[in-house]
C-alpha cells in the first residue's frame, strides 16, 4: 500500500511538472509572436481606412485584395519591419453574408501568418 502511494504522488508530480513545462512554453510563444500579431492587426487597420477612402468595397462571396504596396502608395504605411528585418503583407477582405471581413497576412524571415500565399 505505501508503495502505491508513492507512484501514485510520482505520478502527480510528473503530470505536475508537465502541465508546467506547457504551460511555460505556451506563454513563451505567444509573447515572441505578439510583435507579429499586432503588425497583422495594425496592417488590417490600415486596409480598412484604404477601403473607406476608396471605396473598394467587394460584392457578395467576392474578395478583395489589398497589398502593402498599395497601402504605402496611399501613405498609410511606412516601413514594415521588425527588428530590421523587412517584411511583406496584405489584407483579405470579403463580404458574407453582408457583413465585411477582413484578414491580414504578414511574411517575414522569423514569422509567416498561417495560409499567407502572396498571389501578387
Amino acid at each position: 500500500m505505501k508503495q502505491m502511494k508513492m507512484i501514485s504522488i510520482l505520478w502527480g508530480a510528473i503530470l505536475l511538472g508537465i502541465v508546467i513545462l506547457l504551460t511555460i512554453f505556451g506563454i513563451l510563444f505567444n509573447k515572441k509572436n505578439k510583435i507579429y500579431t499586432d503588425m497583422e492587426e495594425d496592417l488590417v487597420n490600415k486596409a480598412q481606412k484604404y477601403v473607406e477612402t476608396s471605396f473598394l468595397y467587394p460584392q457578395d462571396n467576392k474578395t478583395v485584395e489589398i497589398t502593402l504596396k498599395e497601402l504605402q502608395d496611399a501613405k498609410l504605411v511606412d516601413e514594415f519591419e521588425v527588428e530590421n528585418a523587412s517584411c511583406d503583407g496584405y489584407v483579405t477582405l470579403k463580404k458574407d453574408n453582408g457583413v465585411y471581413k477582413y484578414k491580414g497576412y504578414i511574411n517575414c524571415p522569423e514569422y509567416k501568418t498561417k495560409n499567407y500565399a502572396k498571389n501578387s
